[in-house]
């Protein structure tokens, strides 16, 4: 029985679950919200590789009965003519030790492909997870599914969440959730919100052709907009992490919303009102990456951390590794 042939592993994350995968393993699927959800991870030939759910419950869970109604349904979704799953209940994907949950329960299937998973609840999130990894029968499916379940993380971890796929891998604060996202080959779009605030991460391919006969800050001009409307816009020249970079700064044009933001802090009250974020061209990817918010301007620090949890290569070395200020 052969090993898995990755070489690299990476990381993937959504609503609060995280797994580390091989490289080529990338979300295929995804539906629901924090409360209740699907995630599913393809390999490159669009073999379904990991499939996750999660449902939020309190009280008693009888995790037994969830992974019998969940074997279920894989026998109802089988294709025509094609044999019962023989499953296995008894043996041991990855230890409650490892796991760290008491009422940890594994299972395995073999059918065309194998299965091997996990079900518990989480007292923490307060949510039931069940995880399966298929695997092909010439693969060594069990260690597999152990190393993928094994370092599987199902909640934020202080207070912040890591989303990440397709290349676009960063952290936020665990009040925003996901309001919109993009998984499309040359653009990646993540969207959160939270009480009128925003995060936005974006990330585009082919960063060449988009500057071919354009600067980077004439590029954001044109494109950053969309983001933030009804905001009055300033950009600048910088550089960020070492990157050729543009600073993003803007207010409400409105004078009524001027007004409102007073009344609020008045009131001892947030209020959305600023926007701050950064564009930078990543050479060694070709790739131009955008984090902004519209945030309260106490909270504008936030951003900050969120644009420097962005998974990309460092720039130049001679450059300032964290700069944010304007070039002179």
């Amino acid at each position: 029985m052969a090993k898995t042939t990755a070489t690299q592993w990476a990381v993937r994350g959504w609503e609060g679950v995280v797994v580390q995968v091989p490289e080529s393993w990338d979300i295929a699927a995804i539906n629901g919200d924090r409360n209740q959800g699907y995630m599913r991870l393809d390999d490159q030939q669009n073999m379904p590789r990991v499939e996750i759910k999660w449902q939020k419950a309190k009280g008693f869970v009888n995790v037994e009965s969830v992974i019998d109604g969940y074997l279920k349904d894989l026998n109802k979704k089988r294709k025509r003519g094609e044999a019962e799953i023989e499953v296995d209940r008894n043996c041991s994907v990855v230890s409650k030790r490892r796991m760290r949950k008491r009422d940890l329960t594994c299972f395995a299937w073999q059918g065309a492909i194998e299965g091997y998973g996990a079900g518990w609840y989480c007292e923490e999130c307060e949510r039931v997870m069940i995880v399966q990894v298929m695997a092909l029968p010439e693969e060594d499916g069990m260690e597999l599914a152990g190393q993928v379940i094994g370092e599987m993380e199902d909640h934020p971890r202080d207070g912040w969440l890591l989303w990440s796929t397709y290349g676009l891998t960063l952290e936020a604060p665990e009040r925003f959730e996901m309001s919109e996202q993009k998984l499309m080959a040359g653009l990646i779009e993540f969207h959160l919100a939270n009480a009128g605030e925003e995060i936005v991460a974006a990330r585009w391919g082919m960063a060449n052709i988009a500057l071919r006969s354009r600067s980077l800050e004439r590029w954001a001009q044109s494109e950053i907009g969309q983001y933030h409307k009804s905001i009055k816009l300033s950009f600048e020249e910088t550089t960020f992490r070492g990157h050729p970079a543009v600073n993003v700064t803007g207010y409400f044009a409105n004078p009524l919303r001027h007004l409102q933001s007073f009344v609020m802090h008045i009131l001892g009250k947030p209020y959305p009102e600023a926007v701050r974020g950064w564009v930078w061209h990543s050479e060694q990817e070709n790739r131009i990456y955008y984090v902004g918010a519209l945030f309260d301007e106490d909270n504008m620090e936030l951003i900050e951390r969120v644009a420097n949890s962005i998974a990309c290569p460092e720039g130049d070395a001679d450059a300032p590794a964290d700069s944010g200020e304007p070039i002179r």
